[in-house]
């Protein structure tokens, strides 16, 4: 799935693919399980310290997607921002891979211009 990530984001794992779950005709899992399980995608908000850029261990922003439940053709996307203790600040469900698209790259933006809690 083409997604803009703006700098500042570390993609540390991306399996978010631009594909439709497939039923399986012999149970209620998915034939492209692979794709629909409870570790999509994880980009993490990074900072820039003496000119490197760091993930932080304090204060972060972690964007976290998975299918749930894993690999079940009944189930849906969940995609969450938390902090360093996952605490949820935010998320969202759906079964569109578009809508959260969307919302991955309007949280991000909302990160990096500190508008997050307005």
């Amino acid at each position: 799935m083409r997604i803009k990530v703006p700098a500042g984001f570390a993609v540390c794992y991306n399996k978010f693919e631009d594909i439709e779950p497939v039923k399986s005709k012999e149970d209620q899992y998915l034939e492209n399980w692979g794709y629909f399980t409870e570790d999509i995608l994880q980009i993490h908000k990074m900072e820039l310290r003496k000119g490197s850029w760091i993930i932080p261990e304090k204060n972060k922003f972690i964007l976290d997607l998975g299918w749930y439940p894993d690999s079940d053709a009944d189930g849906s996307y969940h995609l969450v921002l938390v902090n360093e203790d996952w605490e949820v600040i935010r998320s969202k469900e759906s079964r569109n891979r578009f809508v959260i698209r969307d919302t991955l790259e309007e949280w991000m933006d909302l990160i990096q211009r500190g508008g997050l809690f307005d």
